[in-house]
């Protein structure tokens, strides 16, 4: 069932408390149907990761030709780069729009499908034109309220977001990747092709290299997050894992 769509007004109210959507949009869902995990609304694929796991995510991303990190470049600048180092620019972004502190033990990340094509530069809620050259930057001209990506509007099929998690304590929290897929088809907007095939092989690349198990490791439920090979040691070794992102 599908409870509600990513509008500008859910996705500005979702920024101001310095959240990114997919993580409000799971844990709403879940907390109002359990077995929620890949809606109609965006695909989802859920991870359990440690230092070792991220790092082993972050070589396998930087030798896909296929995609590119969005990184920040300046106020609001931009930048597609085809290699990053996660594990540098985790703690590096800030929490909130208009505030200069940090969201500690957390990164995330617009990757854009370069095989989908061009990006929109927006103003005013419109299209302005398209970004000439994401490799050589861009000024947005029109920002979301989530200052640590780009904004493209209220969901783009070229564009799957990247949240990743390593908060302290016990319990190893949950990350993930997302993607709007094809919710706006009926409007104009849905995937190309190639990203279509891009999500398969991101999900089935992901499954070679984890260990699927129920959240939290619950006894009898199914399976259906990613524990990579750090973390899935810890969580056999008796570690907590969280239940919700």
């Amino acid at each position: 069932m599908v409870l509600f769509g990513r509008t500008p007004y859910l996705e500005a109210l979702v920024g101001s408390r310095g959240i990114s959507f997919m993580s409000f949009l799971c844990h709403y869902c879940f907390r109002r149907c359990p077995t929620f995990l890949i809606s109609p609304i965006m695909a989802w694929i859920a991870m359990y990761l440690l230092p070792p796991d991220i790092e082993l995510l972050n070589n396998w991303l930087n030798q896909e030709s296929e995609v590119a990190f969005l990184a920040a470049d300046g106020p609001d600048k931009w930048i597609a780069q085809s290699t990053r180092t996660i594990s540098r620019d985790i703690g590096t972004q800030v929490a909130m729009r208009g505030h200069s502190f940090l969201r500690p033990d957390y990164v995330e990340y617009n990757l854009w499908h370069v095989p989908s094509g061009p990006l929109p530069l927006l103003t005013q809620g419109l299209t302005a034109g398209l970004i000439e050259d994401p490799w050589h930057g861009w000024t947005e001209l029109q920002g979301g309220q989530n200052p640590r990506t780009p904004y493209f509007g209220a969901g783009h099929p070229g564009i799957i977001h990247l949240e990743l998690k390593l908060y302290p304590g016990e319990e190893i929290p949950m990350s993930n990747f997302g993607w709007i897929g094809n919710h706006y088809r009926m409007i104009g907007s849905g995937a190309d092709k190639s990203t279509e095939a891009f999500w398969k092989k991101l999900r089935s690349v992901i499954k070679k290299m984890a260990t699927q198990i129920p959240r939290a490791n619950h006894t009898g439920g199914k399976n259906e997050i990613f524990a990579f090979p750090a973390a899935y040691q810890e969580i056999k070794n008796g570690r907590s894992c969280a239940i919700n992102p």
